[in-house]
């Protein structure tokens, strides 16, 4: 693999991981407690701990793409399969937000396009490399 590539998919890998870990502190960031209803306490766990899962897989796909990528480079199978589910990742949230936006406020309407231009990014951060590696297969 191309330094230039590896590279690319370190830089993905690091976004993803900080993503990630970043995730785990928005319900404390935006204060989601008060907005919890007590009546509806099914409601609220799976709130947060979709949140919580969502964080924790990004984060054990990230940290093992890592892991494949400073230490283990003869595990090309692997190095492929985890840029191709970061990858997917990252297109879907891209498409998800085109479709259903973040409801923002008008002061920070311009978060909208900060959102999913990281998307574009990240999956341009996977698709180069990932496309030379399927190539070469």
């Amino acid at each position: 693999m191309k330094n230039t590539h590896k590279f690319l998919l370190k830089l993905g890998t690091l976004q993803s991981v900080a993503m990630a870990i970043y995730h785990f502190f928005i319900p404390y960031q935006f204060g989601w407690d008060q907005y919890l209803k007590a009546e509806s306490p099914t409601i609220n766990w799976a709130l947060v701990s979709i949140n919580n899962y969502y964080s924790f897989t990004l984060l054990v796909a990230g940290g093992l793409l890592l892991f494949f990528l400073l230490g283990k480079k003869d595990q090309q199978q692997s190095i492929s399969l985890l840029s191709f589910i970061l990858l997917v990742h990252w297109l879907f949230s891209f498409f998800y937000q085109l479709i259903s936006p973040m409801p923002l406020p008008i002061r920070l309407g311009f978060l909208s396009y900060i959102l999913i231009g990281v998307t574009v990014f990240n999956s341009v951060l996977f698709a180069i490399p990932l496309s030379q590696i399927l190539r070469k297969a």
